[in-house]
């Protein structure tokens, strides 16, 4: 076998044996994707193609991705977190494509799509039908079809390239940067004759077009959800706010992003380490140490959102003032002060060095031009950690191809390893943690609302259960309530006990506790109003709602 199939082979099986441990079954979503699934859902059993209001992006890619899984056996989350499984295994092949040439050696290439995959961030949007993993997954299917492409000549691939490119743009918005971050590639490379220009300019104003035109089809058939230029209008808030605002925004969402990609990257970053060049290093320490001061002093660094000391999230039922979804104890600033200041010294290193030799590559300088088109792109909005996540293989793919002439010492490699290993285990068993208290929760909400015949507009059963049931665009927040379009919490679905409410009897509860991943899981009633009759919960059973 040669080498090839066996990095291919490697990768499935661990991806394989990974999914093993986390368990991805379960008919209940998780994060954003209640709107997404209601959209795929309509498509499914009505025939008709409408988005939720709470959707901020094109979403035409997913919706008909998901309709596609939907068919064998019907609409249910687990179809839809299996269609996603399935683009990120892709997303890892398309990775290490990228990364590695025939006659490459297998490690450390291997490294680059292994650092993806046990990202505690990717692998937990891998196990939803969040957006972040798919448009990974096509922006990396376009990459190695264009660029092999183009060093080939072959007017085929190129075609196929443009196809997945304007999937990426009718799933997110950040998918018109793939055409112009190829024409910068392109045209960097040697002479730009009339003919390139013209590819270039031709890609960039198809792929724009098809974005246009979906937008306006959307408007004109009513179907334009209201949250679609919810980014749009934030910038330009940001923008009407004052200099000083803008200035705020921008250097936090810098910062922000420099801190995720450090620790991101922190593996891939090893393979630069040279302890030869102390000096130059200490130089970097001191100006990562300097940039994370300063995200400490503007209260920005970690936004959150996915990644938390406890585990993953996101962290979306109603809780006390004591459970913060990040601890911040004593030991987790501890650790991720180490890795995220060691990851930002080694991330400035990374550049460095890859800045020195990207036009050597045409694959290097398509990557890191699209990087950058994202990273100034989302510069006025407010950051999360899983907007950092398309950058690590966007800065693997030239990182590698500078490697190439590097040879990182095997010393490098073993530490790169080692902090990869630190990674995983945090990230499967974190993953595994979430989904296991997801279900769980959906258990409590099952028994509430089929066997106690409670109304789903008396109960918070979290930001995925509100938004499905009592989502609406007229939403009030009540600082007594889950800002979450809760009408009546007589019922509460939470993370631990709540000021001036009891736990319901019979409802099922558990405790999660698996060393750093603490979460309590109760359902509770508010004393004003007598319970229902109790009866103990039948098994967890995956029920629409």
């Amino acid at each position: 076998m040669s080498s090839g199939r066996t990095s291919v082979l490697v990768l499935v099986v661990l991806f394989l044996a990974v999914l093993a441990v986390t368990n991805p079954t379960g008919n209940f979503p998780l994060n954003d994707d209640w709107s997404y699934g209601q959209a795929v859902q309509n498509l499914v059993r009505n025939h008709d193609y409408r988005l939720s209001n709470w959707t901020s992006m094109p979403l035409l890619t997913q919706v008909l991705w998901g309709a596609l899984f939907s068919l064998p056996a019907g609409f249910s989350f687990t179809a839809l977190r299996l269609s996603t499984l399935l683009l990120s295994l892709a997303a890892l092949l398309f990775l290490l494509r990228l990364v590695r040439r025939k006659q490459d050696p297998l490690f450390p290439a291997m490294l680059a799509p292994l650092v993806l995959l046990f990202n505690p961030v990717y692998l937990n949007l891998s196990h939803t039908f969040m957006t972040d993993v798919p448009f990974i997954a096509f922006m990396l299917g376009s990459t190695v079809l264009l660029t092999e492409g183009a060093e080939r000549g072959n007017k085929a691939l190129l075609t196929l390239g443009v196809c997945l490119a304007l999937l990426a743009a009718l799933l997110r918005q950040t998918g018109v940067l793939i055409p112009a971050a190829f024409g910068i590639g392109y045209l960097a490379r040697g002479r730009a004759g009339t003919r390139r220009v013209l590819l270039a300019a031709g890609f960039f104003l198809l792929t724009v077009a098809a974005f246009v035109a979906y937008a306006r089809w959307l408007t004109v058939t009513g179907r334009l959800p209201s949250g679609y230029y919810a980014q749009t209008r934030q910038m330009l808030a940001t923008l009407q706010s004052g200099l000083p605002a803008v200035a705020h925004r921008i250097v936090g969402s810098m910062l922000v992003t420099y801190t995720y990609v450090g620790l991101f990257t922190l593996p891939l970053g090893l393979l630069f380490f040279n302890p030869a060049n102390w000096r130059r290093l200490a130089v970097l320490v001191a100006v990562s140490a300097a940039l994370l001061a300063l995200a400490q002093v503007l209260h920005v660094g970690f936004a959150g959102n996915i990644l938390s000391d406890r585990g993953v999230g996101a962290f979306t039922l109603a809780h006390s003032a004591a459970f913060p979804p990040f601890t911040g104890s004593p030991a987790s600033k501890v650790v991720l002060g180490i890795l995220a200041l060691a990851g930002g010294a080694l991330l400035l290193e990374l550049l460095v060095r890859i800045l020195r030799s990207v036009r050597s590559s045409f694959p290097a300088t398509f990557c890191l031009s699209l990087a950058c088109l994202c990273f100034v792109s989302l510069l006025l909005v407010q950051q999360f950690d899983r907007y950092a996540l398309i950058y690590l293989p966007l800065l693997a793919i030239p990182a590698f191809a500078e490697l190439r002439a590097l040879r990182p010492a095997k010393a490098a490699v073993a530490a790169a390893f080692s902090v990869l290993l630190l990674y995983a285990g945090f990230s499967v068993s974190a993953v595994h943690d979430y989904l296991a208290w997801n279900r769980t929760r959906w258990q409590a909400i099952s028994y509430l609302t089929h066997d106690l015949r409670i109304p789903v507009d008396k109960l918070d059963g979290g930001f995925e259960f509100n938004g499905m049931y009592t989502y609406s665009d007229d939403y009030v927040r009540n600082p007594n309530k889950s800002p979450w379009w809760v009408r009546d919490n007589e019922y509460v679905v939470a993370f631990d006990r709540l000021p001036g409410v009891r736990r319901a009897q019979g409802v099922p509860g558990e405790d999660l506790a698996s060393g750093r991943h603490q979460v309590h899981l109760r359902a509770q009633t508010r004393p004003a109003r007598a319970n229902p009759p109790m009866r103990p919960p039948g098994p967890v059973t995956d029920r629409s709602l």
